[in-house]
């Protein structure tokens, strides 16, 4: 199609006379061709000038440039678990699978970490997220693979252990290092029962025994929690016995202990019962980090 001025409306930067200069048509796609270019004066050093700059410029793709978006951030908000009465920050990260350690720091708590009925607890980080950038036509793509290679998980051998229904070896009450680089103790006499399987849903083992017989702590720590609020541990008695570690013992008849109290390896702490449970039995549990992790790792073996 002619324009009005006989060059074909094709190029980005047609160039036209005026007063001796040139413009450029920007609403054209394409170059025009030589002939047309030649019929406005211009001798053919200049059209080939020209046409070389027109392709270095913007060539003939016609392409439209994209505008750069602005970047935009956006907050992710974590779930929130309100307190409800009997609630610590233990056993709200105990249920949550989470590291108390960061529950308090996302919710700005220092020790004793005290916590009010109807109290807001964020259970995860306020991260920002950036928008996706637009970019303009033409422009290269960045890879999608990512700059750091994923870690190869580590293969850890299994803890050989005997079968369900196996003698559990009696807590004794001789000195021993720290949890840490130490042995724990059995925290009480009976049966394995359950053992550790967290595609089952069990995050500890269960020692099946005599109501009323007793309940020792597997290492030295402070008692963080002794109380009914995790649903389905019944009495439960949580110690912290480093920075790292915490144990926990549930279903108990009675504890002989309170919050905040210093425990030692192989000390009574409770009694064994079935609140929360369908029989007599312990439910013990190691959390790492945050973590459940398998008893049978830790205690000594069978």
């Amino acid at each position: 199609m002619r324009a009005g001025n006989g060059l074909s409306r094709n190029c980005a930067t047609m160039p036209t006379q005026s007063d001796g200069r040139f413009s450029f048509w920007r609403d054209s796609p394409c170059c025009g061709s030589m002939s047309e270019l030649l019929q406005f004066g211009l001798n053919k050093a200049r059209v080939w000038r020209v046409l070389f700059l027109a392709t270095m410029v913007g060539g003939c793709s016609g392409a439209a440039v994209v505008p750069v978006s602005d970047l935009t951030a956006a907050r992710t908000t974590p779930s929130v678990r309100i307190v409800r009465g009997g609630d610590s920050l233990y056993t709200i990260a105990w249920e949550s699978g989470l590291d108390y350690r960061d529950v308090a720091l996302w919710n700005g708590l220092e020790p004793p970490y005290r916590l009010q009925v109807g109290q807001e607890i964020i259970l995860g980080p306020i991260e920002r997220k950036t928008s996706s950038v637009s970019v303009s036509a033409g422009v290269m793509e960045a890879s999608s693979e990512p700059l750091v290679s994923e870690q190869t998980p580590v293969v850890v051998e299994p803890v050989e252990v005997r079968s369900e229904g196996s003698k559990v070896m009696e807590s004794g009450n001789t000195d021993a290092s720290s949890s840490v680089d130490g042995i724990w103790l059995w925290p009480a006499t009976g049966n394995l029962v359950t053992r550790f399987d967290l595609e089952a849903g069990s995050n500890g083992i269960d020692i099946s025994g005599i109501d009323g017989s007793p309940v020792r702590a597997a290492a030295k720590g402070k008692v963080v929690y002794a109380g009914t609020g995790l649903r389905g541990y019944g009495l439960l008695i949580i110690i912290k016995h480093d920075e790292t570690f915490l144990s926990a013992y549930a279903h108990n008849r009675a504890v002989k202990i309170k919050e905040g109290d210093t425990v030692h390896r192989g000390q009574i702490i409770a009694e064994m019962g079935q609140s929360g449970a369908a029989s007599t039995r312990l439910h013990f549990e190691i959390r790492r980090d945050g973590q459940p992790v398998d008893p049978l790792q830790y205690l000594p073996e069978l």
